[in-house]
């Protein structure tokens, strides 16, 4: 022990010793901005629209003093498409949200289900909100293509996006209660 006291000592003493001319302590660098968040590029769509998603939403169906509709969308928003078989004119309502384009006179409503495609001209249904319409007969073998088509069917319109629409059990109904 005799032997570390002189290096204690030594210690002490520099411990001790006033203190030098102090600096100010370096302010800290800024912390670098945030990197912007980049959300990863959509999904290319497939060329062939049988191999695309369908479109986020359920379909609901309900009678009414008119007959009975079929509303297809994302639960507790507007309907993106909805079929209604009107009793009183027999005919088969197709309507999907959004309006004609104006470079578009016909404002066709483009139908396509595995068995084909039926062009239909539409109108503008002055509702809020905007939805374009066309009708067909109920008997109209397209409605049958619709029903059958290979689990989906589309719907397209100048200047809106593609529904991909799944063909359940409410678009037999529709056609079902227009031909009964």
């Amino acid at each position: 022990m005799a032997r570390f006291l002189p290096l204690m000592i030594a210690f002490v003493v520099a411990s001790c010793s006033a203190p030098q001319d102090p600096t100010p302590a370096p302010t800290p660098a800024p912390p670098p901005p945030p990197r912007p968040v980049v959300q990863p590029p959509a999904p290319p769509q497939a060329a062939n629209w049988e191999d695309r998603i369908a479109t986020r939403g359920d379909w609901a169906y309900r009678q009414d003093e008119r007959g009975s509709v079929a509303l297809f969308g994302p639960a507790g928003t507007d309907a993106l498409f909805v079929m209604r078989c009107d009793k009183s004119t027999r005919k088969v309502y197709l309507s999907r949200a959004g309006r004609r384009a104006a470079d578009d006179p016909l404002g066709a409503l483009v139908i396509r289900a595995s068995a084909g495609v039926k062009s239909l001209p539409a109108g503008d249904t002055g509702s809020t909100p905007p939805y374009v319409a066309a009708s067909l007969a109920p008997s109209d073998p397209h409605l049958d293509a619709m029903a059958f088509s290979r689990g989906k069917f589309m719907v397209s319109m100048k200047g809106q996006t593609d529904l991909i629409i799944p063909a359940w059990a409410e678009v037999t109904r529709i056609v079902e209660d227009c031909r009964a």
